[in-house]
């Protein structure tokens, strides 16, 4: 197998650090995994606390670089420690682009995920079996939340297609990273076709909204730029079906997350260790409705579920519904 490097953003939280880089440790294939800790600097205005905060972190960071191989944890780490702020969306851009141009793929993480002992194992499988795949754009250890979308028991693989890319444990490819435009110039244009926004949203009605909130500077996101160009490609992200990642990051100490986490914990021992891989990319109808309905403000209308009511009875496909795509 073609181990992936893995890259863990990390800011000033340490005890949160060292959870995830210690989950991540205990992983099949850690001992050989190349593991990069990048480390973002404070902010002009920050407090003296934060900056002890961000300062604890960078020795953190630079002392288990000398330990954790020594221990037989990971087969190298690389330390890089920003002297000032560059923000998560600069920072991830940035790194994932320096990492994946010496190898050509790359893992990433965030410094509040604690791993599935089969995180890796998982994502390098997946790495390797949709290489090939054009219309692959990236893999992903998490999904939407259990609480909110549940996978139809007769599904028989144990990964899906998604339109909507996850950023809370992820993997790609050079190739497929060098394709994206992390600019907005597209955006007028793509305003102008109700199509194209309609068909965009298909991921969350959720999506044109944070992408104008990126462009008014309201919001600092890569993701919502990532899932647009999964978009604009035709491309996809596989999701698992049982997440390979448990968020502890929403405990209120998180500067992109809040402090309701009762969504986000996920019992990673339930991860298979050998999850069924679709060979065909295409979506399953029903996952991509309970998808879309998770992520949709307006419920469908009253009539329109009496009519999709209706034709389930008859036996025929209810008309009010997403339709499955295959990709190539």
């Amino acid at each position: 197998m073609n181990l992936a490097p893995v890259v863990i953003f990390n800011y000033n939280r340490p005890d949160h650090s060292l959870q995830t880089w210690e989950a991540l440790s205990r992983n099949q294939y850690a001992s050989e995994t190349e593991l990069y800790l990048y480390c973002d600097g404070p902010k002009a205005n920050a407090s003296v606390e934060m900056r002890q905060r961000i300062g604890e972190l960078h020795q953190q960071a630079k002392q288990y670089a000398i330990e954790a191989p020594k221990a037989g944890k990971f087969k190298s780490v690389h330390v890089v420690c920003a002297e000032t702020n560059k923000g998560l969306a600069n920072s991830i851009i940035g790194g994932v682009s320096e990492v994946i141009a010496q190898h050509g793929r790359v893992i990433v993480l965030e410094d509040d995920l604690l791993t599935s002992p089969y995180f890796l194992k998982y994502m390098n499988e997946a790495l390797d079996k949709y290489d090939s795949y054009p219309a692959v754009f990236s893999i992903s250890a998490n999904r939407p939340p259990l609480s909110r979308m549940q996978i139809p028991s007769d599904y028989e693989y144990d990964v899906f297609v998604s339109l909507r890319s996850f950023s809370t444990g992820w993997a790609t490819w050079q190739n497929k990273w060098e394709c994206i435009d992390w600019s907005l110039d597209y955006l007028d244009d793509f305003l102008n076709h109700p199509e194209q926004i309609e068909a965009f949203n298909r991921g969350g009605d959720d999506m044109t909204d944070m992408l104008l909130l990126q462009r008014d500077h309201k919001i600092d996101s890569w993701a919502i730029r990532y899932s647009f160009q999964h978009f604009y490609h035709h491309a996809v992200a596989i999701l698992p079906c049982v997440p390979y990642v448990d968020n502890i990051g929403f405990d209120g100490t998180g500067i992109h997350s809040g402090s309701d986490e009762t969504d986000f914990r996920n019992n990673v021992n339930l991860a298979p260790a050998n999850p069924r891989m679709l060979d065909v990319i295409y979506e399953d109808a029903h996952i991509i409705n309970a998808f879309a309905n998770c992520y949709s403000r307006a419920k469908r209308p009253i009539w329109q579920k009496a009519i999709n009511c209706i034709y389930r009875k008859l036996g025929k496909n209810p008309p009010f519904q997403i339709k499955q795509k295959i990709y190539c």
